[in-house]
């Protein structure tokens, strides 16, 4: 993509400057001009692999097993990273952040109260079938706080859910620590 954008800013330059001359003969000379003969005459900065080169590391990472793959959408933008809030109570935050090979780590924090928050943190796994992050081993505590601000973990236990995308750009999170259907709505 990089390579293509300074191919088309190239083309502009050239095209703006021969547009300038004025001549008869530049505007025939560029009534025949193709990007492609731009692109095959621009070479690779000297820090930059040969083109070979990048096509088979490309071909190695579309070879990564199933469930063992970035996510990234909508030209490098991933669609989970972020923060998140949740949409009804405004009590839950979330945040997600790729740690590559299709491995998410998520902390998600929920205030009862002054004095009791909920904690989860886990690392979920995109699953390319469904487009859902999964998990099977999060920690879940409830910690509670003294007039001092001091914490104490008052239940602790081991967790397991899904954050599904849906077609809004929602996050639907169900997970084990509550035995609701209903998913928890998280919205950036």
């Amino acid at each position: 993509m990089k390579k293509r954008i300074v191919t088309l800013l190239a083309s502009a330059a050239v095209l703006t400057m021969l547009a300038g001359c004025g001549s008869s003969e530049t505007s025939e000379a560029t009534s025949g001009f193709e990007v492609e003969s731009i692109e095959t005459a621009t070479e690779a900065p000297a820090n930059e692999a040969p083109a070979e080169e990048t096509a088979s590391e490309e071909t190695a990472a579309e070879a990564k097993p199933e469930g063992e793959v970035d996510v990234v959408l909508d030209e490098g933008i991933d669609k989970y990273e972020g923060s998140w809030y949740e949409e009804t109570a405004g009590r839950g935050a979330m945040e997600i952040g790729p740690m590559g090979d299709g491995k998410y780590n998520i902390e998600v924090n929920w205030g009862s109260s002054a004095a009791e928050m909920a904690a989860w943190r886990f690392t979920a796994l995109y699953d390319t079938a469904s487009g859902d992050l999964t998990y099977d081993d999060g920690s879940y505590q409830v910690i509670t706080f003294d007039e001092n601000g001091n914490d104490t973990v008052t239940e602790e236990k081991s967790v397991h859910g899904v954050l599904h995308l849906n077609d809004e750009g929602k996050i639907e999170w169900t997970d084990s620590a509550y035995a609701s259907d209903e998913p928890s709505i998280f919205v950036k």
